[in-house]
């Protein structure tokens, strides 16, 4: 009966790790390649090129596209106009592809053309930036200034807030969320980056905005004009912070990622941030788990929206100001209403630090009780099984 005991409570005392929180956050997920996310470039030739053109695209895919999130495949019946079209991972969304004026030599089209599906500057940018940082706001400039300008200010007023409440969430990174402002000149040649992201590839007269963590992944809905708030941006981003294994309805970690090249560099750059290798095969097990096990609405078509998970990001409040790198978030003032743009700004002020203020006053007695280290309860769990086996051993030997 006691060497029994002795090895229960071994069974026990190694099970303890396992009950520890999750280690991941949904930051942490957003840089899992679960595999089942591909866009499928579809790439049209006729009979009288197929030879000599289909060999240098295989040669070129096979060499672009092994670290991408894209498959490739020829198609020899060409009923379409284009020279290939990018298909939505979901099968729903084409885009049409033409061939890229830029190459020098026409044996070099093939290699010009994936190579445009998989990078650009703007991507290569925010690529590295999504890496460091603890996400990245996308701003498309549009015509109107006014707007534009607008959805500037509240893309960094949600930074400074978020930077504020970064120290308390689970799993705490270095460096806080940075804007990326795509110039309206260049919309054009980000075409398939915006397309990826549902935006509109074209110049609009409003701008548009979305948030971005991990490997490109977009979280929560594109916001356009009047949409793009502080409090829209900043519930987003508190989104990220928050513990993977949480009540949060999983399509929050289940966003659209934009095709992108993700090679040597970027693992090795992601594997030193993070701590933990993302493409190891036993974490993407783990993730795909933990997302399969939780609420999801994606099924149903009906997610829950940001107001609605807003209690589950009421993370703390602190006085301290942090300042955020105006290089980052910095670009040149406009000549606009002032009277306009400090009114929205107060009022969206007011109205989050009001919810922030009464979250904090339901919860902060309650979380300095419950909120203990799983292996807290664990440990409290063993002891009170050894000593009741220690007793069942004494009653045994008694009689």
């Amino acid at each position: 009966m006691l060497n029994r005991f002795y090895i229960l409570f071994a069974a026990f005392a190694l099970f303890i790790p396992t009950l520890e929180a999750c280690r991941y956050s949904v930051r942490d997920v957003g840089f899992a390649d679960l595999g089942s996310e591909r866009y499928k470039l579809r790439i049209f030739l006729n009979n009288s090129e197929q030879d000599k053109s289909a060999n240098r695209f295989n040669q070129a895919a096979k060499a672009l596209l092994i670290d991408s999130n894209v498959e490739f495949e020829l198609s020899k019946t060409n009923l379409q106009e284009q020279a290939g079209v990018l298909i939505s991972p979901d099968g729903q969304r084409k885009y049409a592809i033409t061939p890229p004026d830029n190459s020098s030599r026409f044996d070099q089209l093939e290699w010009s053309m994936i190579e445009s599906i998989i990078t650009s500057p703007a991507r290569n940018k925010i690529t590295k930036k999504l890496i460091s940082s603890f996400a990245v706001v996308l701003l498309i400039e549009g015509s109107d200034k006014l707007q534009t300008e607008r959805a500037r200010l509240a893309a960094i007023e949600a930074i400074e807030a978020i930077t504020k409440l970064m120290p308390k969430m689970p799993k705490p990174v270095d460096n806080p969320p940075v804007l990326f402002q795509l110039p309206l000149e260049q919309s054009s040649a980000e075409s398939v980056l915006l397309w990826s992201l549902g935006m509109e590839p074209k110049t609009t007269l409003e701008p548009q905005a979305v948030v971005l963590m991990g490997r490109g992944r977009r979280v929560g809905e594109m916001m356009s004009g009047g949409l793009i708030t502080r409090t829209a941006l900043q519930e987003a981003l508190a989104v990220i912070g928050q513990d993977c294994e949480c009540g949060l309805d999983r399509v929050w970690m289940q966003g659209e990622r934009f095709p992108l090249a993700w090679g040597q560099t970027e693992k090795k750059a992601a594997f030193t941030e993070l701590g933990f290798d993302p493409d190891n095969p036993k974490v993407k097990a783990e993730i795909s788990r933990i997302i399969a096990r939780g609420p999801n609405s994606r099924p149903s078509g009906n997610p829950q929206s940001a107001s609605e998970n807003f209690d589950q990001l009421a993370l703390g409040y602190s006085e301290d100001i942090i300042g955020i790198d105006q290089e980052i978030v910095g670009s040149e003032n406009l000549s606009l209403t002032e009277n306009e743009l400090n009114q929205e700004s107060n009022s969206i002020e007011k109205i989050t630090e009001g919810s922030e203020e009464i979250e904090m006053g339901k919860k902060e007695n309650i979380q300095k009780y419950f909120k203990l280290s799983p292996l807290f309860w664990s440990v409290i769990f063993v002891v009170f099984v050894a000593l009741g086996g220690g007793g069942l051993v004494l009653l045994r030997n008694r009689y």
